[in-house]
């Protein structure tokens, strides 16, 4: 464990905050990426802080090439990448198809799907020589079924667990296992932002919004526990798995809409 180089990206808050925490806590090499450097400040200060060995980097993860120099420099900085943990995503606008626009779907897929490409690729090609590495992807349960109002991030999550399991079947051979955590509600800033999102448009239409206790939603560093064991000797056995963590699953959130 003390050898292992690891990367979070989005390691500035929320779930890829308390993943780097969990990771960093075990030892060997952490390297993070976010895209707001003040947030990336903090998070590495708290993990310098507890004597881990991190090599912060501004990136953003939907561009391409800063995904290649990323990994260029990990490799230089520590010389292999071990375990990836990709955790981005972009909260879109709550909204009706009918009213989408074309850049809120394209942000969606560039954000949140086409990072996990670039980063896994990335990441595929260290790990392969290696013959070995750990790939979780943090997909939500908004990708498990259909929710009014969330089209564009529901696909992307919806694809990540498909793109996960084929990463999985591709890697097996080479001792690459990848897995995919589907979470339901993370207390913090973005499921509050769905929330007060929901409580606009209730007031919009005058139907009285359903109340869910947040106070029940995982926390990012149950999030970090999780991925911790499955990136553990002990998780060798689970591969190519969408693991549905949090309030059953579906509740508290699928209370918010009726079932189709």
């Amino acid at each position: 464990m003390s050898a292992r180089t690891t990367l979070v990206t989005g390691a500035g808050r929320g779930a890829g905050r308390g993943i780097a925490n969990a990771l960093a806590a075990e030892g060997g090499n952490i390297a993070i990426c976010d895209l707001d450097p003040d947030r990336l400040a903090k998070a590495t200060e708290t993990l310098r802080e507890t004597g881990a060995n991190v090599l912060p980097m501004l990136c953003d993860v939907s561009d391409e090439e800063q995904i290649d120099q990323m990994f260029a420099k990990v490799v230089r900085e520590f010389g292999t990448v071990d375990i990836l943990v990709n955790t981005v995503a972009w909260i879109d606008p709550a909204g009706p198809i009918v009213d989408m626009p074309a850049d809120v779907w394209h942000m969606s897929v560039k954000t949140n799907l086409d990072s996990v490409f670039y980063c896994t690729r990335s990441a595929m090609k260290i790990m392969i020589p290696n013959r070995r590495g750990v790939i979780i992807n943090i997909s939500s349960v908004n990708g498990t079924r259909g929710f009014p109002e969330r089209a564009s991030y529901g696909a992307t999550k919806a694809a990540i667990i498909n793109f996960t399991q084929t990463t999985a079947m591709e890697g097996r051979q080479y001792g690459i296992r990848a897995n995919v955590l589907v979470p339901a509600g993370i207390q913090g800033e973005r499921v509050n932002m769905v929330m007060a999102a929901f409580e606009r448009r209730a007031k919009e239409t005058g139907v009285p919004a359903k109340q869910v206790d947040t106070e029940r939603f995982l926390t990012e560093e149950w999030i970090g526990r999780y991925v911790s064991f499955l990136v553990s000797d002990e998780g060798r056995h689970i591969n190519g798995q969408a693991l549905v963590i949090g309030e059953g699953g579906r509740s508290p959130l699928q209370a918010l809409f009726p079932d189709i």
